[in-house]
Parts: C-alpha cells; sequence; structure tokens
C-alpha cells in the first residue's frame, strides 16, 4: 500500500509570476518531477513538462524546491519517491 507524497499546499508560498512574464501576457502550466524525501523536503527536482516559456518554468523551479510535503508512504513507512507537481500561471486569478 503506497501513498504518494503531497505538498503542503496551505504552507507553502504560491510561485511569484515574473514582472515580464505577465507584462508579456505568458501564461501556462509546468509540470515538475519532484523527488521528495522521507522527510518530506525536496531533494532534487526537474522539469518534466515545460510551459514553453523559460520565465515561468524558472519561477516554478525556484518556488517548489523550498515546499514542504507530506511525504509518501509504503504502508505507514515514509519513503523518498518522485511525484509530478504541476504549477499553474493565469493571468484571470
Amino acid at each position: 500500500n503506497v501513498s504518494e507524497a503531497v505538498p503542503l499546499y496551505r504552507d507553502n508560498p504560491p510561485p511569484l509570476y515574473p514582472a515580464l512574464a505577465r507584462k508579456r501576457g505568458y501564461e501556462g502550466t509546468v509540470v515538475l518531477e519532484v523527488f521528495v524525501n522521507r522527510k518530506g523536503r525536496v531533494a532534487d527536482q526537474k522539469i518534466h513538462q515545460s510551459s514553453g516559456y523559460a520565465l515561468l518554468d524558472e519561477a516554478a523551479l525556484t518556488t517548489v524546491k523550498d515546499w514542504q510535503f507530506n511525504p509518501g508512504k509504503k504502508g505507514e513507512t515514509p519513503v523518498d519517491m518522485w511525484v509530478r507537481v504541476p504549477i499553474r500561471f493565469n493571468l484571470r486569478k
């Protein structure tokens, strides 16, 4: 019985929308592959799917590297695992 690591959305800061990206009207979703250790910290990350804009991709990476997660578990034991985390940039919020 494996449960996936989940970001603590209420405790984690949202990504900062880069001013230049906002000015140019860039929007999109970045999907990150995040390696979450058994303590719920980000140990590694990479882009799984780009938003199409380097500015947004970099903002997502910068934000998520310091996020806290509920660690993944195998049964009741916390384990290291890779998870996909979508980060949406939408100007109409």
